[in-house]
């Protein structure tokens, strides 16, 4: 065991000890694995004498290089609906929130603040969610769309690939930022006037390595087109010519 998997392995100790008895912790594969009945619980004193909210049988893989990687929450039981609607995958795995944005506005993204604040947001959502009430917290789409909305919101700029892949890679190339210059989102006004003061707080929350990351994060979430799909939208995109 190195000595990251031990850090690891007592903070997550640490974060469950008082609040979360049914719990278990091990080590699997450099990670650290919480698995069994996790307690939903009300943050006022008065109102926990009356026993959780919700039990929900969960299993947490937390890599090695948290907060690098996102933990993977996946559901054990069937107390959340298997949705979109539900942020819960067919086969359990729970999209809890957009890590990387979460991570980096975060003053302190220990594994403690993440069971505390995303974690249980999304159980104490559900809860919301099952009672025909809206989402509470920040929600987006799944896949790639929310993925974008979630990192242009944090940039400032329009919800679409092509502006947020722009400032990421003039971020990953450590461009110096001029807000009189023209956007990094490729818009035609200065950087004052187009994405503004966000601009300059993702200039100084995601680092160059963070940024070729969440490149690399945008191309895995991109779906990949079948050889006829891609042919179909080569010739829906020709321009039409009449024939003589």
């Amino acid at each position: 065991m190195n000595d990251a998997v031990k850090t690891l392995l007592s903070d997550v100790k640490d974060a469950l000890y008082v609040d979360q008895p049914y719990l278990d912790i091990a080590i699997r594969d450099e990670a650290v694995v919480v698995e069994g009945t996790y307690l939903l619980l009300a943050k006022l004193p008065a109102y926990r004498d009356r026993g959780p909210l919700a039990e929900h049988r969960i299993k947490i893989e937390i890599p090695a290089d948290y907060p690098v990687t996102e933990p993977m929450v996946t559901m054990l039981d069937d107390s959340v609906p298997r949705h979109d609607s539900f942020h819960c995958s067919s086969t359990g795995v729970c999209c809890v929130t957009v890590f990387e944005t979460w991570a980096v506005t975060q003053k302190d993204p220990s594994i403690g603040a993440f069971l505390e604040g995303p974690l249980r947001n999304f159980f104490l959502s559900q809860l919301l969610r099952q009672k025909g009430k809206d989402w509470p917290f920040d929600e987006w789409d799944h896949g790639v769309d929310g993925w974008i909305d979630a990192v242009a919101e944090l940039i400032g700029c329009r919800p679409r690939k092509t502006e947020v892949r722009n400032v990421l890679e003039r971020r990953r190339d450590d461009d110096p930022l001029d807000m009189e210059a023209g956007c990094p989102c490729g818009g035609r006004l200065s950087a004052e006037e187009c994405c503004g003061t966000p601009l300059q707080d993702f200039w100084m929350q995601v680092s160059a390595e963070t940024a070729e990351a969440w490149l690399g994060r945008l191309v895995d979430l991109t779906p990949k087109l079948s050889p006829r799909e891609v042919q179909r939208r080569i010739h829906r995109n020709r321009p039409f010519r009449r024939v003589q």
